[in-house]
């Protein structure tokens, strides 16, 4: 007759002991990691509340009070399903498989993000795409890459190029300055699409004027001639979305530019932009 196998003493022989009745063994390490944690804890509160013990001596109290390792696996191995657990593995391989592919075939379209910014303006202010296909026919006070960024919820915010001309002939205001400017959204989720906020995008500029969004104007009925803060639509990517903004009718003696997004009472977006300086 064969004599009976000794009891693990310490922590390594006891989750070894549990893990060789788990059939599914991708999650021994996830188990040994929590069995371990367990009888750390209870082998360092043994070590505290009897300061004469050995460390050996209270590995092996935890490891004792943990019960059989035998019972404990096959406990463990009901959970621990080797079909389900090899179907989480494949299904995320597969999902990060089709995110690959996606990428793959959007970057071919990047192309498409010149065509976008080169369009005409589809409001009347002048879009970044516009203006650059039309650059030398504006009085260009500023045109410089901000270093702003602005994270909210997963996304970032950053200012990838801004111009800003003199409008002598704005319908706002004689001598009226207009800021255009290309915002990238960044986000890590490529099914996650860019924050649909164009509409709410407001401004102010230092001097306390209030440039009020699209949506503001067609909700609150105000008039055009206190300028505006609009933009076309945007070329959205796996893990970006451009803007083509503008704000316009600025007052000439104002110095910078703060864009806000509150429209639900959060401060989402606040970038301040300079509207003198720049190459």
């Amino acid at each position: 007759m064969d004599a009976p196998k000794a009891p693990p003493r310490t922590i390594d022989q006891f989750c070894g002991k549990v893990c060789s009745c788990v059939r599914f063994s991708p999650d021994h390490a996830a188990i040994s990691a929590e069995l371990t944690g367990h009888m750390e804890e209870h082998r360092d509160a043994l070590l505290e509340a009897n300061p004469g013990m050995t460390l050996w001596d209270a590995e092996s109290e935890a490891v004792r009070g943990m019960g059989d390792p035998e019972e404990l696996g096959r406990w463990l191995n009901q959970i621990h399903n080797p079909r389900l657990g090899w179907f989480q593995i494949w299904f995320r391989r597969v999902v990060w498989t089709l995110a690959v592919l996606v990428l793959l075939f959007a970057l071919p379209r990047a192309g498409e993000l010149v065509t976008n910014l080169t369009a005409p303006a589809s409001y009347d202010g002048i879009g970044m795409g516009h203006l650059l296909e039309h650059y030398d026919e504006y009085d260009v006070v500023a045109d410089f890459t901000p270093g702003a960024v602005w994270q909210y919820e997963g996304y970032t915010f950053s200012i990838q190029r801004a111009v800003v001309t003199h409008s002598e002939t704005s319908a706002y205001r004689d001598e009226a300055l207009h800021l255009s400017y290309l915002l990238k959204v960044t986000h890590s989720d490529p099914w996650q699409r860019g924050p649909e906020f164009r509409e709410w995008l407001w401004a102010e500029d230092d001097l306390g004027n209030r440039y009020p969004s699209r949506g503001e104007q067609a909700l609150y009925q105000l008039p055009t001639s206190a300028g505006d803060s609009s933009g076309n639509p945007s070329a959205v990517y796996p893990f970006a979305s451009y803007y083509d903004l503008w704000v316009g009718g600025i007052h000439p003696e104002a110095t910078s530019v703060t864009l806000h997004f509150d429209r639900f009472g959060e401060n989402a977006i606040s970038l301040t932009l300079p509207l003198k300086g720049g190459d």
